[in-house]
């Protein structure tokens, strides 16, 4: 695979997390552990980077980054991935709700929530889908009522990653009605920790449990908990997206390519030649996937805000894992599938299930191939008739 070398500054940055690396070693976790262990470890693996300064080094330090840029922050990720690091169990945190509220918070807010954030004390979860708004996600129902002391909120969201431990959520919701469903839309930082609010796991395909519905029966947030102005929520919600689609979608592709090099591993010199053209074909797109993240990232540090390019990350990323992942069942046999329901069936089963979703979640396929044809390229929106 191909690798970020930027400067001499950068390398150095490497050389001192690959030396802090060896006296911390990340704990060793199955890629089809289950749900509790998965949780367990990445908290206290993301406690012990923070201790050392390891995460969100993109943040400004005076919010307990490094404020470095964000080839740093894919240096980190890199590094992590090659030591077999567990997934951070905070990462929603550190890569959606800590930049949106380092930009669109108040003084009060940064104060009382990063923090938590970086050490993994408190864990946050998204409120953006619905049953009848998930890519259309101005279409949103879940209610705000306001009142003097905050919000009464009523509705529900479902495919809620980590809703069950979540301790905080940022919410999606509507406080008015208006002509263009995307105005109206507030933006709320929601306790889960309170009446009102019923999570239900969603038992996957894998058997893993990490989606959720959740509930709202006119559970609370003060007023003091709106992101921006009552009645910005779209933009800050775009805003939110937009920082999804670069930290998050760049640790989740480095993931996939874990997956890749192992099936070169098991595969190396037991293949024929039509499946070493299979293999020769997944690294290429691999590399041009991460060559693209790269460029992108590489942007960002000059300066660029995130933006609607970052579909092109994340559209490349799971189509590529989706086809790894595929492979290495044709290498396997689609036999090994049969009563195959649960992450216990072994890892590549397991990453297989697994990656079905990853097309549809954070955005369709569709969508993004959508939002690059309309934002990216300039090409007209398509109205369809009856």
């Amino acid at each position: 695979m191909i690798r970020l070398k930027i400067s001499e500054e950068t390398e150095k940055f490497r050389q001192e997390f690959q030396s802090w690396l060896k006296d911390h070693r990340p704990p060793e976790i199955d890629s089809d552990c289950s749900l509790e262990t998965f949780e367990k470890a990445g908290r206290q693996w993301q406690r012990e980077l923070a201790s050392g300064r390891w995460v969100a080094v993109h943040w400004p330090e005076e919010y307990g980054g490094r404020s470095l840029s964000l080839v740093e922050e894919a240096i980190v990720q890199e590094e992590l991935v090659r030591v077999n690091s567990p997934q951070l169990l905070g990462l929603f945190g550190l890569t959606m709700v800590g930049p949106v509220l380092i930009e669109h918070g108040t003084a009060e807010q940064k104060k009382k929530y990063l923090p938590s954030i970086l050490n993994a004390d408190e864990i946050w979860c998204q409120g953006f889908s619905e049953p009848g708004a998930g890519s259309d996600l101005a279409a949103i129902k879940t209610r705000a009522r306001v009142e003097k002391d905050g919000f009464y909120i009523t509705g529900q969201k479902v495919w809620t990653s980590f809703a069950h431990i979540a301790d905080w959520c940022f919410l999606l919701v509507r406080t008015s009605d208006h002509e263009k469903k995307h105005k109206g839309l507030t933006y709320l930082l929601v306790d889960m920790h309170q009446d009102g609010i019923t999570t239900r796991p969603l038992k996957q395909i894998t058997g893993d449990q990490e989606f959720n519905e959740v509930f709202f029966d006119n559970a609370f947030a003060p007023a003091e908990n709106v992101v921006g102005e009552v009645g910005e929520g779209w933009k800050i919600a775009i805003s939110t997206l937009m920082y999804e689609r670069v930290v998050l979608t760049f640790a989740r592709q480095l993931q996939s390519e874990v997956a890749l090099s192992q099936l070169l591993e098991r595969t190396a010199g037991d293949t024929d030649s039509a499946q070493q053209l299979m293999l020769s074909g997944e690294v290429a797109k691999a590399c041009a996937v991460r060559a693209l993240a790269y460029k992108h990232l590489l942007d960002y540090a000059a300066g660029k805000k995130p933006g609607p390019e970052g579909s092109l990350d994340k559209l490349f990323w799971t189509e590529s894992f989706q086809s790894i992942s595929r492979l290495a069942m044709e290498f396997d046999g689609f036999d090994v599938l049969e009563g195959a329901d649960s992450a216990s069936a072994g890892s590549d089963v397991q990453r297989y299930l697994y990656s079905r979703g990853r097309t549809i979640a954070a955005g369709t396929s569709e969508i993004q191939k959508n939002i690059i044809a309309e934002r990216l390229l300039g090409m007209p929106r398509l109205k369809y008739s009856e």
